[in-house]
């Protein structure tokens, strides 16, 4: 049995929603890469205060 063939409008349609997914792999791969981007710079801040609070606690400013 063999399967019927997709019309042009469902092959388009088709085509389309490849499309989108392209784009939106794209935006989450952009999304991802910025929060890690954030990530870093928040473990950054945090390790700088840390060490800022160290110092300074034991009068070493």
């Amino acid at each position: 049995m063999t399967q019927p063939s997709m019309s042009e409008g469902e092959l388009a349609k088709m085509k389309e929603l490849r499309e989108l997914a392209k784009i939106t792999e794209h935006q989450m791969k952009e999304l991802a890469d910025f929060t890690l981007e954030i990530n870093q710079k928040y473990k950054k801040s945090l390790a700088e205060i840390r060490v800022a609070n160290k110092l300074q606690s034991r009068g070493m400013e």
